[in-house]
């Protein structure tokens, strides 16, 4: 899971990411107010869940040798960011094929 995700850097990188998604999020409910204001809110939480989870994983190779059963829960952390990095994903996508489709295919594109 580690090396799929991109060790440091693709943690990093998620994290800065889930930033853009939500502002990204933001902005559409520009086109669909009501859906995008649930779905912005729904991307929020996703993107709480995949910082706590980041910052789990940092604190548990910070202090891998010093607690044994960290190895046990950064598998456990890396695979509640990755859910949380796709569910976002998803969500803005969906929020942006239903609120402005001319957008989506790029949208997409570099998702």
């Amino acid at each position: 899971m580690w090396l799929m995700l991109g060790g440091k850097e693709g943690l990093r990188r998620m994290r800065e990411n889930a930033k853009l998604m939500l502002l990204l999020a933001a902005y559409a409910q520009r086109w669909n107010f009501d859906e995008g204001v649930i779905v912005t809110e729904r991307i929020r939480r996703d993107a709480l869940r995949l910082r706590h989870a980041v910052r789990r994983v940092e604190i548990a190779l910070a202090f891998h040798g010093i607690m044994r059963h960290s190895a046990t829960l950064i598998p456990f952390h890396l695979h509640e960011a990755a859910s949380a990095y796709y569910l976002m994903r998803q969500r803005l996508l969906a929020l942006y094929q239903t609120s402005h489709s001319g957008l989506y295919p790029r949208l997409a594109e570099v998702l």
